[in-house]
């Protein structure tokens, strides 16, 4: 997109790291991996990078770091396909309200085979949710501005169900009758938060 979430997540990453002690001249290596944005097209990523960069050079990192870490951090891919390493304290997104029609049925085939919430119906941002949500550490959260339908229509009841059993909903905002995009949407938007407890009480039999 266009780094409506990433621009505010870089600023408060740079000046938490110069609040630190973080040296501004050693960002490009100390940084490097920070964070992970993923872009599915081309075009939007050559965008993004070139914004992200300008803005870091802002923020008085250097030329040359601030075009490697753009460069680092933003990565061409499927978000439901790309190989991620590592776990993840946040995961922050809008992901996509796209319906099963206007998936190609081959890459539709594969989305069913790796992901179990991608039941009946299901749009295309329940998967989004169930990869988002394998990719936390303990502890981690995931903050979502998407549609509520999940929680209520019959495809939500695998995600419902997954996160009733693996994580804990903490934040749930109804938008419904808030301006929550800058462009009119025909969708009903929540923002929800849901983490990944850091561990879960143990049985313990005498």
């Amino acid at each position: 997109g266009e780094g409506d979430f990433l621009l505010p997540i870089i600023g408060r990453l740079v000046r938490s790291y110069v609040a630190h002690g973080g040296d501004l001249a050693k960002a490009g290596e100390e940084l490097a991996e920070a964070l992970v944005a993923v872009e599915v097209h081309a075009s939007s990523l050559h965008g993004a990078r070139t914004t992200v960069a300008h803005e870091l050079r802002r923020l008085g990192i250097p030329d040359t770091a601030a075009h490697s870490l753009a460069g680092r951090w933003l990565v061409l891919g499927d978000f439901l396909q790309v190989e991620l390493r590592g776990e993840f304290t946040h995961v922050v997104g809008n992901p996509p309200y796209v319906r099963q029609e206007l998936i190609p049925e081959n890459l539709l085939a594969k989305y069913r085979a790796r992901y179990r919430t991608l039941y009946d119906r299901a749009d295309l941002y329940v998967p989004f949710f169930e990869r988002s949500l394998g990719l936390l550490a303990p502890g981690g959260r995931l903050g979502f501005i998407c549609t509520d339908r999940w929680t209520k229509n019959k495809y939500g009841g695998p995600l419902r169900k997954l996160v009733a059993t693996d994580y804990a909903l903490t934040h749930y905002v109804d938008l419904l009758n808030a301006p929550a995009f800058t462009t009119e949407v025909m969708t009903y938007p929540a923002i929800t938060v849901i983490e990944r407890p850091a561990q879960r009480g143990a049985a313990v039999a005498a």
